[in-house]
């Protein structure tokens, strides 16, 4: 299509389903999915282009392979910025979303593209299995996770483990002060659980809700030492969290992790620890700090009140 028909398409989609939300993206001939009038047009485009970026190092990173020979999973792809990007790479892409209004648009900015090497899927993400999407190399979790409520998030998190071949990208929020805990398979979890819908609200109601949850009144958010206790028993090898490249906007209750599926190794220098079950992180532990640390931090302490003085000698022991 021409750059008017392009124009006369979008302007039908938002009339039908409203603006873009969140994906502002370029396609062609100074077009973009948002409107350039938009007063939040060039804030969108960079602050979606900085977490874009992280998100393609990583992979380009952690798998050492052209992009363009990887197959791709996005989960939840909303808008599909995250998809898109990948295929004018080359990967094979496959996005799921669960609202018809983001496929619609999803599909748009495809097909104005020509993108044949990425398909759209509107289905809820708790579908996910091996026999309808087969393998990925690269799965990515971008926004959804924290949207789950328990036991889904846990069959998540298990199914995004058996269709991975290489790695997972989660972007979650992260529960901080744990309200809840859930037992799982015999293990217990803790978390934040979140109000995701009013109890009164209809079906119609939360699916025009995008920024919330398919259907699930609440949400789970794990905490961090649960959040990596179920990757490991899930069969990631390792987990890492992304601080380069950096977003700086990112808040404190949120990561950007790599989940690695690899082979575990055995050990010849210490064999005892190969017989032995792999840590898991608990919720609450107390770090120590290096001698030198704790000399500074005395000096520091004796010029504030004795009350301050005293309950920070109490927390650092």
């Amino acid at each position: 299509m021409n750059v008017e028909q392009l124009r006369i398409k979008r302007r039908e989609i938002v009339e039908q389903f409203g603006d873009w939300t969140r994906h502002n993206m370029y396609l062609t001939d100074d077009t973009y999915t948002y409107n350039q009038n938009h007063p939040r047009f060039k804030e969108l485009l960079v602050k979606r282009g900085v977490r874009l970026q992280r998100i393609i190092q990583i992979i380009s990173d952690i798998t050492n392979q052209p992009l363009n020979n990887l197959r791709v999973l996005d989960l939840a792809c909303l808008e599909g910025l995250y998809g898109i990007e990948l295929a004018r790479h080359g990967a094979e892409v496959i996005g799921i979303e669960g609202r018809e209004a983001n496929v619609v648009k999803a599909r748009f900015a495809k097909d104005v593209l020509a993108l044949d090497n990425i398909t759209f899927m509107q289905d809820d993400v708790r579908n996910l299995n091996v026999e309808k999407y087969g393998l990925f190399d690269v799965v990515l979790c971008l926004g959804i996770l924290y949207h789950l409520d328990a036991p889904d998030v846990f069959h998540f998190v298990e199914r995004m483990s058996d269709v991975c071949k290489r790695v997972t990208i989660i972007d979650t929020h992260v529960g901080i002060n744990a309200n809840k805990s859930h037992i799982y398979q015999g293990q217990e979890y803790h978390g934040w659980s979140y109000k995701e819908h009013s109890s009164k609200s209809t079906k119609e109601e939360r699916l025009k809700s995008l920024r919330s949850s398919l259907d699930n009144e609440k949400s789970f958010w794990l905490t961090r030492p649960s959040l990596f206790n179920l990757l490991s028993r899930a069969g990631f090898t390792s987990v890492y969290t992304c601080q380069n490249p950096a977003v700086l906007m990112q808040r404190m209750d949120r990561d950007t992790l790599v989940a690695v599926k690899g082979t575990r190794h055995k050990l010849f220098s210490t064999p005892i620890v190969n017989s032995l079950p792999g840590e898991m992180w608990p919720e609450e532990r107390r770090r120590g700090i290096h001698p030198s640390q704790r000399t500074n931090l005395g000096f520091k302490l004796r010029e504030i009140p004795r009350r301050v003085r005293n309950l920070a000698k109490r927390i650092l022991g």
